[in-house]
């Protein structure tokens, strides 16, 4: 008798071990949040923002994102060449606006793509010295992998880079809806995924954090997708243009904006294990852009089933 007691003690000591060791591993989840004041959206949600309201959320955010970095070391580097091709293959380049942003490719902001050739149109000055040779206009592409080291080096250092970000589970929503609704069901959906889409270290090929690097390019901006109308006519006028940049959600925008009702009712139907291996898979982007207002934030602490 005395020793199932020993062993019930033992083995409820091991789990509390187990238990401490995962808390380590998501404490740096916890702590970012500490950085970020808890009215931090309330703010950026406003329609109204002032230009110093709208720069104060943007320090608040590089500083969060400055914070994981530190965090995690092994981020601000790009050594091996197929993760470098893979960042070029990402950001998109508009020279005249001397801008580089990134984007997931299932993030819809089309409007704001649809826009920028109308920008461009304000702009009258063309770049010159080093990204034109000799004095003659070039044209360049919209893909930095087609420029020269030189060049990219330039771009780089000196354009204004932005950075879109959107909770990564309601981006794949957005990507269940648009393509997959119908076929199987969002439970399928996400077994898929996360067989086809994930690392064996649990995490996702898919994260804004994989495929934009922001420990390694230094984004001027970061916005927000929920709040992308608000901050872009703040960048429009950082970026010294006049007027205001006028997004009318079109068709298309409209079909990949994802309700919190569905996302939810779509979340609940997930299994704990589910949940909680989505929560690992994108938990990068969770605490690097301190989206704790994501379902998945809570699914980090949910008990597997």
């Amino acid at each position: 008798m005395k020793f199932l007691v020993r062993l019930s003690i033992l083995l409820i000591g091991l789990g509390f071990i187990g238990f401490r060791i995962k808390m380590i591993k998501v404490t740096p989840i916890q702590q970012a949040m500490t950085d970020l004041p808890s009215n931090i959206e309330k703010v950026a949600k406003s329609s109204s923002i002032t230009t110093d309201t709208f720069l104060h959320v943007q320090q608040l955010r590089k500083r969060n994102l400055r914070n994981f970095c530190h965090q995690f070391p092994g981020l601000n580097n790009m050594n091996a060449s197929e993760k470098a091709d893979e960042l070029l293959s990402t950001l998109a380049v508009s020279p005249k606006l001397l801008m580089v942003y990134c984007k997931p490719s299932d993030l819809a902001v089309d409007d704001w793509e649809e826009m920028i050739p109308h920008m461009e149109e304000r702009v009258d000055v063309t770049i010159r010295s080093p990204l034109v040779d000799n004095d003659k206009p070039q044209i360049f592409p919209n893909k930095l992998a087609d420029y020269d080291p030189p060049t990219l080096k330039h771009v780089l250092r000196t354009f204004t880079k932005v950075l879109f970000v959107r909770d990564p589970f309601e981006r794949l929503v957005s990507r269940y809806m648009d393509g997959h609704a119908g076929e199987v069901t969002f439970e399928e959906f996400i077994d898929d995924l996360l067989l086809e889409e994930v690392g064996e270290d649990g995490l996702s090929f898919d994260s804004t954090v994989s495929l934009c690097h922001p420990c390694f390019v230094k984004y001027d901006y970061i916005v927000l997708y929920k709040y992308s109308k608000t901050e872009l006519n703040h960048i429009v006028q950082r970026l010294g243009l006049p007027g205001k940049l006028h997004l009318s959600r079109s068709p298309r925008s409209k079909s990949k904006m994802t309700s919190r009702w569905l996302a939810e009712n779509l979340f609940h139907g997930l299994s704990g294990q589910q949940i909680n291996q989505l929560s690992v898979a994108y938990w990068c982007d969770l605490v690097a852009f301190g989206l704790h207002n994501s379902l998945l934030w809570n699914g980090t602490f949910v008990n597997i089933s």
